[in-house]
């Protein structure tokens, strides 16, 4: 399971002044989009949180050892442990200014349903 896990969208590579564009190519369309006054935001529901790269890669290389020196029995703990510590999809809300550079990306603390 842990393989298949999404991976986690670093919002720190997104800084004010970025073109709208790019951040579209990024992540791809929005969920929604709406007005905040002048400004136009897009609204998306990521993943946020959770390993990436090399900490799922050793997570994974764990669970594979743990299930040869177990003969298969460490999915008996691995499966609903993983179940349930899944990542979870928050809200990110991008504003754009009218020349559509990036002024301000917000997160929501609770997780959303898939």
């Amino acid at each position: 399971m842990e393989a298949n896990r999404p991976e986690p969208v670093d919002l720190t590579k997104f800084v004010p002044g970025e073109k709208k564009f790019d951040v579209l190519a990024e992540l791809g369309n929005p969920v929604a989009s709406a007005q905040d006054g002048p400004n136009a935001c897009d609204i998306y529901k990521l993943y946020t949180h959770g390993p990436q790269g090399i900490g799922k890669g050793a997570i994974a290389a764990g669970e594979i050892v743990a299930d040869v020196f177990t003969l298969g029995l460490a999915e008996v703990i691995f499966t609903p442990v993983e179940a349930a510590t899944k990542n979870s999809k928050h809200t990110v809300v991008f504003c754009y200014d009218q020349d559509n550079k990036l002024l301000s990306v917000k997160e929501s603390e609770t997780a959303v349903d898939h």
